[in-house]
């Protein structure tokens, strides 16, 4: 009975462990992580490079920290297809987050989060 007692507890803690380090892992559930992931499933880094800093198209960083909120939400939401900037407005994986995308990259703008990191994770 000790040794079945001493078995499941010991199933029980490493149980535990597993979960709180898989909980360790997992991105943060905040609305910046979640624009974070919508950018990387958009691909945005295909063209902006990365960081988003630029590579065959300009900064999106740059742009946030020289742009207001609106002309930002605009540039992404209508593009600019001559420079073959595709527009996003109709997409739902990023026009239902275009609010946090634009304070995930105000927040790599100002320093408040940094490249490569998930927005809300330590």
């Amino acid at each position: 009975m000790i040794t079945l007692l001493t078995t499941a507890a010991c199933v029980f803690g490493i149980s535990l462990i597993a979960q709180a380090q898989a909980q360790e892992q997992a991105p943060a559930q905040t609305p910046e992580a979640d624009a974070w992931r919508a950018v990387r499933a958009a691909d945005c880094a295909r063209c902006h490079g990365k960081d988003h800093e630029g590579l065959a198209a300009p900064s999106i960083v740059g742009f946030a920290r020289t742009q207001s909120r609106e002309r930002f939400i605009a540039a992404v939401l209508d593009g600019n297809p001559p420079m073959s900037m595709p527009a996003y407005r109709g997409n739902p994986l990023i026009e239902s987050r275009i609010d946090a995308i634009y304070r995930y990259f105000a927040g790599r703008a100002d320093g408040s989060i940094a490249p490569g990191a998930i927005p809300g994770r330590q």
